[in-house]
């Protein structure tokens, strides 16, 4: 998974993950589990406004937690007056969205030019449309020698027949 993948699967971009990583002491991993981590730490601190450090924890405590369907509740107050519940399964189906978003849209181009290949589709299609490939068959199966031979033959035969229709 490169670095923009990944940002594409967290919901944020490259900058914010470095940063962050950078504030928490936290290496970062480019693969999907740590994306999933990531993802969720920048949507509490976006959206909820925690503070890094309370977010991470949160992150790693929900995602760790036994219980993978309905909402967990990450902290809270010893009252219960407030707490901070995460629907998980949610989440998750968010995160795979991004996460198949970033797998198809964001990979990167492969460098230089791309290979020419002759589709074998073309062939059937000229198959279909009634042309007779066995001559081509035939000359490349032929040496290049070979081929050049054929083709000054074929040059000599169409230059006579323009002579005598003279």
């Amino acid at each position: 998974m490169t670095a923009n993948q990944f940002a594409v699967a967290a919901g944020t971009d490259v900058k914010w993950i470095l940063n962050s990583a950078a504030i928490l002491r936290r290496r970062v991993r480019y693969t999907s589990s740590h994306s999933r981590w990531w993802g969720l730490v920048r949507l509490l601190t976006e959206s909820l406004g925690l503070p890094l450090g309370i977010a991470a924890a949160a992150a790693s405590a929900s995602l760790d937690s036994r219980t993978t369907t309905g909402p967990i509740t990450v902290g809270g107050d010893p009252s219960r007056s407030a707490s901070l519940v995460v629907d998980l399964t949610r989440y998750q189906s968010v995160f795979l969205g991004n996460l198949s978003r970033a797998l198809l849209h964001e990979t990167p181009r492969r460098r230089g030019r791309p290979p020419r290949s002759v589709s074998a589709g073309a062939a059937a299609s000229a198959a279909r449309y009634g042309i007779d490939l066995g001559l081509l068959k035939s000359a490349l199966g032929r040496t290049p020698a070979e081929r050049l031979a054929m083709l000054d033959a074929n040059s000599a035969f169409v230059r006579e027949m323009r002579k005598r229709r003279s």
